[in-house]
């Protein structure tokens, strides 16, 4: 038996155009349950969206995402005069305060927008979070790092650190944060997302 070649049936090739594709086995899928729409990337971007921790994806190298786009997160609750900072990372702080209520962002520079509000708040980025991160080799507990890293800690740049952690889209694997036992989450072969435990 002799299969016809597809590279020239018609019905193929007019299906391939529908789906956009524009090689053999390539095509985009986009799902609203893990694809961040972009209506929800412009809200992201210009007023922000409230979270709790257990609503953000932990991914492998601990920076926070929401569905497929990573986010920076500061707390909500706001005490006039103490010095407050954004996350970038799952650090310390975060992990800690599960119970409170955060305001995540892809706004790329301070002052952050606060929601459902006109005005903005000016934070500076969390030290723990590049220390966890070891972001550009940050270190405040190495003598020969600390002049260093303080100089990184003043002149911190959302810009820069995007370029270094692409912003949007990041991969699929992910941890889960607040779980008791961190549960990862990983595509099988058909393409459905499984969960396996560490």
């Amino acid at each position: 038996m002799k299969l016809p070649d597809f590279n020239d049936f018609e019905p193929i090739l007019d299906l391939r155009r529908q789906m956009a594709a524009k090689k053999q086995g390539h095509f985009e899928l986009f799902d609203p349950e893990r694809h961040l729409t972009g209506e929800e990337r412009s809200r992201l971007e210009n007023s922000g969206r409230l979270v709790q921790i257990h609503q953000l994806r932990l991914l492998p190298d601990r920076t926070l995402a929401i569905k497929n786009g990573r986010v920076v997160v500061f707390a909500q609750a706001h005490t006039k005069g103490a010095k407050q900072h954004f996350h970038v990372a799952n650090c310390s702080v975060l992990t800690s305060s599960v119970e409170e209520q955060w305001i995540a962002t892809t706004c790329q520079s301070s002052p952050f927008p606060v929601l459902n509000s006109h005005k903005r708040r000016s934070l500076s980025v969390c030290s723990e979070c590049l220390t966890l991160l070891g972001y550009k080799g940050f270190s405040l507990t190495r003598n020969r790092r600390i002049r260093y890293s303080e100089q990184l800690l003043r002149h911190f740049e959302l810009a820069e650190f995007f370029k270094t952690y692409p912003l949007y889209p990041v991969i699929n694997a992910q941890l889960i944060i607040g779980s008791k036992e961190p549960a990862i989450m990983e595509s099988n072969n058909n393409g459905r997302l499984s969960r396996r435990r560490r």
